[in-house]
């Protein structure tokens, strides 16, 4: 007996889409307000190619019998069929309406906890675990934007690991020492010339040696008894000035926590982001674990205004990706900054919780 689902329609598109693919139903009934086509339009883009399901979109009517109707007629349009709801979506209301129209029909009603990544048989309470296998780029697109960039690993990041972690561990007494000659280094303009900078700190020692005909930077760092060396080719300014080693040491440790999909330095078109969304364009790490969605943002210069103004745009992004957000600061909180980021659910790492992060 062939399968239909029917399925109350939200604005997350992600839950109607793990519904289609956890079920591969043979139909699917969208039921859905006239705000939501859009999300329909990309839940089956993303599911066309990958199941050979039929669709039908059905325009919830906003009176509570219209409503009622509406269900008992799908249930009678489709006599042949094998039905279940699936009602993770819509609103409250909608969902009890629909459950008992569907359970008095003698048909499976069902929700899934993305929390807990379970699918659950509201009759019975039987609980299923499922696995799903999103990645970033599909999860993304899955939301009406597409990805032209991100990095899913380089080696090199693996290399310059020990020189990410030594500034992560000792922020109080490195950032600054950063912070001066970062000015040094704007200074000098386009025309860079070789230049060795040394930090004798009480604790740490951290020479910089840069080489201008070979764009490159030879690091020695580490305490008074024992020192690692380390070279930076091409990119050594962006890691040393542009916050490069932040990125890096924030995506090692989400490496080491359990993950589906993850990826660094993450270019979103922005002729895909919707008319109006002042979003970033530009997402540091981005992560798929299970049925979440993760946004990590880090601000290795000390925060100014422009920096609201970004964390305003990283607010955009987390809002379109319906994302969990992480802000990462390499310097002391400013405290209006992290009551605005908290404002908006972001939640703050900074000091030596940056370098003992996990998920």
């Amino acid at each position: 007996m062939p399968l239909l689902e029917v399925c109350l329609v939200d604005d997350s598109p992600l839950i109607a889409y793990l519904g289609a693919i956890l079920k591969k139903p043979d139909n699917i009934v969208w039921m859905h307000t006239g705000a939501q086509r859009h999300v329909v339009s990309q839940i089956e883009k993303a599911l066309s190619g990958q199941l050979s399901t039929s669709f039908e979109s059905r325009e919830i009517k906003p009176e509570i019998e219209d409503f009622l109707d509406q269900c008992k007629k799908i249930i009678k349009d489709y006599p042949d069929h094998e039905i279940v709801l699936n009602l993770s979506g819509g609103n409250r209301l909608h969902g009890l309406l629909a459950s008992e129209q569907f359970k008095q029909a003698g048909k499976e009603v069902m929700f899934i906890e993305t929390d807990h990544s379970r699918l659950v048989n509201i009759q019975t309470g039987e609980k299923k675990s499922f696995q799903t296998s999103l990645t970033v780029n599909e999860y993304v697109a899955l939301q009406g934007v597409e990805i032209e960039a991100g990095t899913r690993y380089d080696p090199e990041i693996g290399k310059r690991s020990g020189l990410s972690y030594f500034i992560g561990n000792n922020l109080d007494e490195i950032i600054p020492f950063i912070d001066s000659i970062r000015q040094e280094w704007i200074n000098m303009g386009e025309n860079k010339k070789d230049i060795h900078w040394r930090m004798n700190g009480q604790y740490h020692r951290f020479n910089i040696v840069y080489e201008a005909a070979g764009n490159k930077m030879r690091f020695r760092f580490g305490n008074h008894g024992s020192q690692k060396t380390l070279e930076v080719v091409n990119n050594c300014a962006d890691f040393l000035f542009g916050g490069g080693w932040l990125r890096e040491l924030v995506f090692l440790r989400v490496h080491r926590s359990q993950y589906d999909d993850v990826r660094l330095d993450v270019r979103i078109n922005r002729s895909s982001i919707p008319e109006g969304i002042r979003a970033e364009s530009m997402v540091d790490i981005a992560m798929m674990k299970g049925c979440q969605f993760y946004i990590f943002q880090c601000f290795s210069y000390p925060i100014t205004r422009e920096s609201f103004i970004e964390l305003k745009s990283v607010q955009n992004t987390i809002r379109l990706l319906k994302a969990k957000g992480f802000i990462f600061l390499a310097h002391r909180p400013h405290r209006g900054f992290i009551e605005r980021a908290q404002e908006s659910g972001l939640k703050v790492i900074y000091g030596k919780r940056i370098a003992n992060f996990s998920v």
